[in-house]
C-alpha cells in the first residue's frame, strides 16, 4: 500500500481523490485479509459482487472502487484484469430536489445568524457548491464585473460565476464585519460566543468556515419554517439553476456559471422549468390553432 501511495503522489491527484483512492484500496485489502497485490482477477470480480449484492453500495461509490482498482492493478502493477471493462455502475436518472423561489426565501430568511445567513445566500445566489463557497477569498470577489471568481473547483478547475449587484453590496457590508485579510467566511470556532467576539475571533483566523455547522443551520431553518422537501446546500445551487433556466438564461451560460464539464449535465434543469413546459404548451396550442380552424 506503501507504493500505493507513492504512484498516487506521482499522479499528481487532489489530495481529496489521493485519499478516496488509497481508502478504497484499504477496502479491499481488508476485505481479503491480505495485501492486494497477491489477488486474482476472479477475486477482484467476487469482490464487486459482494459490493452491490451484499453491502448495496451506490453506483457512485462502485465507480470510484472500480477506478482505484484500475489505478492499482493497470496503473502502478501493468497488469490487464481485461474483466475489470465488465464492470458497470450507472447511475438511475434521478431529478434533483428543487425548492420554489417562496422556498427559497423562506428558509434562508429563517437562518437567525449573519455568518451562516450570508454563505447560504451566495450559494444559491451564485450556484456554488459549497466547499466553493467557504473557500472564497477577498481576491475572488469582482463587484464591478459582477462575477466571483471559483479557484481549484471540480475537477481542479477555475472558473467565473455571476454576483448580483445586491448581493455583492451585502457581501461587502458583512466582510466589513469581520475584516478577515483572507477569506470571505472563515472559521468561528467552538463555543458560544456573542456578535463581537464572534467577529474577533473570524478576524484573526487562518481557516474557512466549517461546512458541517453550515448544513446543520441550513436543515434547522427548513425545518422551523415547515418546508418538507429534502433542503441541502447543494439544493440551493440546484435551485439557483432550475430558476434561472425557467427565466431564459441560456444553457451554455448556465453551464459556464455551474462548472460543468458537459452540457448534459447542465440539461437536466430543463426537465425542471414549469414556466417554460407553460409557455411551451401555449406555443403549440397556436401551432396547431390553424390546423383545427379555431
Amino acid at each position: 500500500m506503501l507504493r500505493f501511495a507513492e504512484y498516487l503522489e506521482l499522479q499528481d491527484f487532489r489530495d481529496r481523490t489521493s485519499g478516496s483512492y488509497y481508502r478504497a484500496m484499504r477496502i479491499l485489502s481488508e476485505h481479503y485479509g491480505k495485501d492486494p497485490e497477491g489477488l486474482s482477477e476472479v477475486q477482484l470480480r467476487a469482490f464487486f459482487v459482494h459490493l452491490r449484492r451484499d453491502r448495496k453500495w451506490a453506483p457512485k461509490s462502485c465507480r470510484q472502487m472500480l477506478a482505484a482498482v484500475k489505478h492499482f492493478y493497470r496503473g502502478m502493477l501493468h497488469l490487464g484484469f481485461e474483466s475489470l471493462d465488465e464492470i458497470k455502475a450507472r447511475d438511475r436518472e434521478v431529478l434533483p430536489t428543487v425548492l420554489s423561489t417562496e422556498e427559497v426565501a423562506q428558509v434562508i430568511r429563517a437562518v437567525p445568524l449573519l455568518r451562516y445567513r450570508m454563505p447560504l445566500l451566495l450559494i444559491y445566489a451564485s450556484g456554488l457548491r459549497v466547499r466553493e463557497c467557504i473557500h472564497l477569498t477577498v481576491d475572488d470577489i469582482d463587484g464591478e464585473q459582477n462575477r466571483l471568481c471559483i479557484r481549484d473547483g471540480k475537477g481542479g478547475k477555475d472558473r467565473y460565476t455571476i454576483l448580483s449587484t445586491p448581493v455583492y453590496e451585502e457581501l461587502r457590508r458583512y466582510w466589513a464585519i469581520h475584516r478577515n485579510p483572507k477569506w470571505i467566511f472563515p472559521a468561528v470556532g467552538r463555543g458560544l460566543r456573542d456578535s463581537q467576539g464572534a467577529a474577533l475571533h473570524m478576524r484573526a483566523a487562518v481557516d474557512p468556515m466549517d461546512t458541517g455547522s453550515l448544513r446543520s443551520h441550513l436543515l434547522a431553518a427548513a425545518r422551523k419554517v415547515g418546508v418538507s422537501k429534502k433542503v441541502t446546500c447543494h439544493n440551493l445551487r440546484h435551485s439557483f439553476a432550475t430558476h434561472l433556466a425557467a427565466a431564459g438564461v441560456p444553457l451554455h451560460q448556465l453551464q459556464s456559471y455551474l462548472g460543468h464539464a458537459h452540457i448534459e449535465t447542465t440539461t437536466i434543469y430543463t426537465h425542471l422549468t414549469p414556466i417554460n413546459h407553460i409557455e411551451a404548451i401555449g406555443y403549440v396550442d397556436k401551432l396547431v390553432a390553424p390546423i383545427l380552424g379555431r
